[in-house]
């Protein structure tokens, strides 16, 4: 299972530089016979419907040519969204400043979930302001988190 993951991963990565965006994340799930790829990408300007569709051509060119998936599969090209998942500490390093909604596990406790201002990714630890208290949780801990969409507000 690794060196399929390795090498899809190596396959996406060639075909969404060859596209011209960037590589933010894809999720593989097989099913019944029927697998869905989901890629997501993204740009400094934001993501259109035709940076998708020359993606989606990109990845399938090459996917087709290797055969690395050997079964019926969706490929699905997306924009990780205003309200993204954040998987990678890369992608907290580029959210810093905005709200994140962080559902974690503490050693000993129950799962918790946190809304909260994201000061700093310091090593493998967050930094958020939740309600004007620090908080502190270690990406280790992390089950899920996302960006809170705030929309601009007239004067800001």
């Amino acid at each position: 299972m690794v060196m399929f993951r390795e090498k899809l991963d190596s396959l996406l990565r060639e075909g969404v530089e060859s596209a011209g965006v960037e590589l933010y994340h894809w999720e593989f799930a097989g099913a019944e016979g029927r697998g869905r790829l989901i890629v997501y990408i993204d740009t400094s300007a934001g993501v259109t419907s035709a940076d998708c569709e020359r993606t989606s051509r990109a990845v399938e060119r090459l996917l087709d040519r290797e055969d690395v998936i050997g079964a019926p599969y969706v490929l699905e090209v997306s924009s990780p969204g205003l309200d993204r998942r954040l998987w990678e500490p890369w992608h907290y390093s580029r959210v810093i400043g905005r709200r994140i909604r962080v559902r974690f596990t503490p050693p000993q406790q129950g799962p918790r979930t946190v809304v909260g201002r994201l000061q700093e990714l310091s090593g493998e630890v967050l930094l958020l302001d939740v309600e004007g208290e620090p908080m502190e949780i270690p990406l280790s801990e992390v089950a899920r988190a996302q960006v809170v969409f705030e929309p601009k507000q007239e004067g800001r």
